[in-house]
């Protein structure tokens, strides 16, 4: 199981990095969900990858809100480096306990807690990604969707901005940004 999960964090990276993020029409539901969570997840490992934050860490915690949609996909990147810093992995299920994360995902389960969660990480260098809609919209930084077949990305530059953040130039060619007004409660 530990060799079929690391192969499908690998092709969930190559598939990234050439900006396939192509799904098998013909799979049942629940394989095309494993499939996809999989694909996500080597996602966020480049999301780590190619964004600066001000301070680097001892660790980079990759922190989810909620429950973990990923099904243990995370799990092949715990240990692995980026910026020769650590990645660590923590359940995260109250705002107060997302102090030390570098990446928040944000389970789309949560989306009601996302306003009083936006309000606590104003101004905090944390990268904040999920896939429930409008997340961009409301203070995101990256929010996964599907366009046809393909999963998608898009940014939010202004709220990355207000975070103090910045996505290399390897990532920009690889996401759609967008430029939705912040809300008032994170200016």
């Amino acid at each position: 199981m530990a060799v079929l999960i690391r192969r499908l964090y690998r092709i969930g990276i190559l598939l990234f990095l050439t900006a396939g993020f192509s799904l098998q029409a013909n799979a049942t539901d629940e394989g095309l969900e494993l499939q996809e969570q999989a694909i996500k997840a080597g996602l966020l490992y480049n999301f780590l990858k190619y964004t600066d934050w001000p301070v680097l860490p001892s660790a980079m915690t990759v922190c989810i809100f909620g429950e973990d949609p990923f099904e243990g996909h995370l799990q092949p990147i715990v240990g692995r480096t980026v910026n020769q810093r650590e990645i660590t992995l923590r359940m995260v299920h109250t705002v107060n306990d997302t102090q030390n994360c570098q990446l928040l995902y944000i389970n789309a389960a949560e989306k009601q807690n996302w306003p009083e969660l936006r309000k606590h990480l104003t101004g905090r260098s944390i990268l904040t990604v999920s896939d429930f809609g409008d997340f961009l919209g409301s203070g995101g930084m990256l929010e996964f969707g599907r366009k046809n077949d393909h999963i998608s990305v898009e940014l939010n530059t202004e709220a990355l901005s207000a975070a103090h953040l910045n996505v290399q130039d390897r990532l920009l060619k690889l996401v759609t940004i967008v430029h939705p007004a912040l809300p008032e409660e994170g200016r």
